[in-house]
């Protein structure tokens, strides 16, 4: 029935499987006595592990850190636990957990496949294994989903219902097997988890429709399109960190501010109208705030915005914002924008190289198109930079790309080199005691785009913003 069960097969019929469910098998008699003592556990083997450790977490606050062994196993206990949803990260990976009481909860999983190959055993592990799998199938079904987006609306409006159907025909045939009524929380969790992807993907109709028939305008589309959004609970703290859930709500806001904008187009400032969509709707002061961050950030990197534009944006946010380290962040990327302006000659940015030497990167890139980047901190997204830069590269040949650390020691800068196989001649390092050292300083994925004339054309853009390539494009083409 599921995708995973036959992951399980495969796994399990082979000998090294075998033998890690001996192991398997010997810690679940000691998660018995567990059980009966009301504790939960989580544990298992990693295959290949990444890194030391494995972090227990709920939302963005880590409960536990365990240490993985020389057999590559690990283990959790909790004395008392919420039913709920929480998350496990190994290096740059997570996946999700659902936990119930006196869970007894084990994994086995391989780096080099981490969510394809993840499989749950134990107490508890039905529904997880049930939870990864439609993770999966929403995956695999979202790569070739675009062409259906060239259907009229009837025929698009079938095809999501059909979907629909046929999750919720597994989803009951779960809670068959399982013999019992889930929790109220995890049949939430798993509708939410069947339904959003499919609402997402309604929320992209009308945009992806013109582009696919190249119409002029949108679809009129008829008022029944979009009447799930009667039912949607913008403010449920409990699937505040789950992935479907904040998918469909993001594309969901942009929409409704897409929508405000275009009533009065010629007057409206899109990042305005979507930070006052989420004042509107959002409730939730941590989700609020993230949110207006986003809408703030994003203003930064749209070199088409005027001056006065700018300053009702930022008038905006600082009005909304409450959190205090979002304020002082973005007021530091204000600085940072203004003193590297479009149009701007790039100043002198001296930094050092792989031996030590002290370069002028202006000298490097004089006479081409430049893109210069800055590595962040989070370790999930240099794993998505450094995709993203081979497939940058590879479309844009013409073009230099600049790797610049701000906050690696030197010798953790030169082992990150190695390891992640950089060429040696594209990557430098700049230091707090840079001259100008503050107009880059950060933590963000961020970049500076200069033209071959040694001008900027855009000083604050994220590498991981979706325009990217279309600026690099742009200026390839002046």
């Amino acid at each position: 029935m599921f995708k995973i069960y036959h992951l399980k097969k495969n796994y399990f019929s082979s000998p090294i499987i075998k033998l890690l469910l001996v192991g398997v098998l010997a810690i679940s008699v000691s998660c018995k006595d567990s059980n009966e003592n009301n504790i939960t556990y989580f544990g298992g083997k990693i295959k290949n592990p990444k890194a030391e450790y494995v972090y227990f977490s709920k939302g963005m606050k880590v409960l536990d850190s365990a240490r993985i062994d020389s057999y590559n196993k690990f283990s959790f206990q909790m004395d008392s636990i919420d039913i709920g949803l929480y998350s496990f990260n190994h290096g740059p990976e997570f996946q999700y957990l659902y936990l119930e009481p006196k869970d007894s909860l084990l994994i086995y999983l391989n780096t080099w496949d981490f969510d394809e190959s993840l499989i749950f055993s134990g107490k508890g592990s039905a529904k997880n294994n049930y939870l990864i799998n439609l993770y999966l199938q929403q995956e695999k079904y979202q790569k070739t989903f675009k062409p259906n987006y060239s259907l009229n609306e009837e025929e698009f409006s079938k095809l999501i219902d059909e979907g629909i159907k046929k999750q919720l025909n597994s989803y009951d045939q779960l809670i068959e097997s399982e013999g019992e009524t889930p929790s109220d929380f995890f049949d939430k969790l798993a509708k939410t988890g069947i339904y959003f992807p499919f609402y997402y993907y309604k929320e992209h109709y009308a945009y992806y429709h013109k582009k696919a028939l190249q119409l002029k305008d949108p679809p009129v589309l008829s008022k029944d399109f979009y009447s799930y959004r009667d039912n949607i609970d913008l403010n449920d703290t409990s699937l505040l960190d789950y992935g479907p859930n904040l998918a469909f709500i993001n594309t969901y806001l942009y929409n409704l501010a897409r929508d405000e904008k275009n009533k009065d187009p010629e007057n409206s400032i899109f990042e305005l109208k979507y930070m006052e969509v989420i004042v509107n709707n959002i409730n939730i002061e941590s989700y609020k705030n993230k949110l207006l961050t986003k809408g703030a950030w994003g203003s930064l990197t749209n070199k088409y915005l005027s001056d006065e534009d700018h300053q009702k944006i930022r008038e905006y946010f600082f009005a909304n914002c409450t959190n205090e380290s979002y304020v002082s962040e973005f007021n530091i990327a204000i600085y940072q924008k203004e003193k590297l302006a479009c149009g701007d000659a790039l100043p002198k940015i001296l930094a050092y190289n792989i031996d030590d030497s002290e370069i002028e990167i202006n000298a490097i890139i004089k006479n081409s198109n430049a893109v210069i980047y800055f590595w962040p901190k989070d370790l999930g997204r240099i794993e998505i930079l450094n995709e993203k830069l081979d497939l940058l590269k590879k479309n844009h040949p013409e073009t230099i790309f600049i790797g610049i650390e701000r906050n690696k020691s030197n010798e953790d800068w030169k082992k990150f080199v190695e390891t992640k196989k950089l060429p040696k001649n594209t990557q430098f390092k700049i230091t707090k005691n840079s001259d100008n050292y503050s107009w880059f300083e950060g933590d963000m994925a961020r970049t500076i785009i200069v033209n071959n004339k040694g001008n900027i054309e855009n000083g604050y853009v994220f590498f991981l913003d979706s325009n990217l390539n279309y600026y690099i494009k742009n200026i390839n083409n002046q």
